[in-house]
């Protein structure tokens, strides 16, 4: 494509009021992260060049960090995190894409952070990544990664993991937590799940019994995967990751969406 072509025929380059126009642009967008206006400001200045200081924790140092009300980060994959880590920690892959949106959500700038890896390469790439969008404030990482903690024989928690046909299955005895954005919900939803963005949940969510089994969803089973890590620690008796799949998976089997997938129209 060539500017000449994109200004022929780009409807929003047809636009000749400036306030229109702006309007028109940001119409659309998502949410903005708490630090949104911090990250444009960076990008409105020289470029840091400056190393991303890291420095190794042993397992004890990461629990007294964790005490004192350092956020762990768990950067290894979802599947990782679902089958051990660390109690509290967030869980949020810096393998996936949106790494550092994610992050910005659940970190507040001025909190210290804890990154977890499977090693010590995944979190100082990580810490790379993080200061990217303003998160420097990186009390260090767990030494040898995972596999140190567990040496140490020190408490690790899981969490349930399934898919969309299991969830489709339990249907009936799970409560369905939903942590896309509102306009991809109101696009389409699972009958009778509950809404909440993934980086609204810093509690039980409104319609959400804790003595209940939970399947949070989302579209993939990336945001799902930090949603579940955010409502672990709020006593939730059983937190459950859907993961492979989402709502539109969901919709793909035939299976009920309400209201009327636009989607599906769109197709037909």
């Amino acid at each position: 494509m060539t500017i000449a072509y994109e200004h022929a025929h780009n409807e929003l380059l047809q636009i000749g009021d400036e306030d229109e126009f702006v309007r028109a642009t940001t119409s659309t967008l998502g949410p903005q992260p708490p630090n949104f206006q911090a990250i444009v400001a960076l990008n409105r200045v020289p470029l840091v060049t400056r190393a991303v200081e890291i420095q190794p924790l042993t397992p004890r140092q990461v629990e007294q960090r964790q005490a004192e009300g350092a956020l762990i980060v768990d950067v290894r994959t979802d599947l990782q995190f679902d089958d051990a880590h660390i109690p509290g920690s967030v869980c949020n892959p810096a393998v996936r894409a949106g790494f550092g949106t994610k992050l910005t959500w659940v970190a507040a700038r001025d909190r210290e952070v804890v990154l977890v890896g499977r090693d010590d390469a995944d979190p100082i790439h990580a810490a790379h990544l993080a200061a990217a969008v303003g998160i420097r404030n990186i009390a260090g990482y767990l030494a040898g990664g995972m596999t140190s903690w567990r040496e140490e024989k020190r408490p690790t928690r899981s969490l349930e993991r399934i898919d969309v046909t299991a969830l489709h299955a339990r249907r009936d005895e799970v409560q369905v937590l939903d942590v896309r954005e509102r306009s991809e919900w109101d696009r389409g939803h699972i009958p009778g799940s509950i809404h909440t963005p993934y980086h609204d949940i810093d509690g039980i969510p409104a319609g959400i019994h804790s003595d209940q089994p939970i399947a949070i969803v989302c579209s993939s089973g990336q945001r799902s995967a930090v949603a579940a890590s955010l409502l672990l620690p709020h006593c939730a008796r059983q937190v459950i990751h859907v993961a492979d799949g989402g709502v539109g998976t969901w919709e793909r089997h035939g299976w009920p969406i309400e209201p009327t997938s636009l989607i599906a129209a769109s197709v037909r």
